[in-house]
């Protein structure tokens, strides 16, 4: 059974996209990741639930280890 999901984040500026997205090509589910309206998109297709809960869950910490090293460089 595929599954599929859509996550949108809002206040995340381009240079979060730009260090995130080189992960498409290397991930093991289907992912893509995009600006739209202001908003960071993440789509992800995987084969069953499971996986598409784990393909969410390592985007997330990415996105999230991404804004946190940025906080970091710009705060110092």
């Amino acid at each position: 059974m595929k599954a599929r999901a859509e996550v949108k984040i809002g206040g995340i500026d381009d240079t979060i996209l730009r260090s995130i997205k080189p992960e498409e090509m290397g991930s093991i589910s289907r992912a893509k990741v995009y600006q739209s309206g202001g908003k960071l998109v993440l789509e992800v297709d995987a084969d069953d639930v499971s996986d598409l809960r784990a393909a969410i869950n390592s985007w997330l910490r990415l996105i999230k280890m991404s804004i946190e090293i940025s906080e970091v460089l710009e705060n110092g």
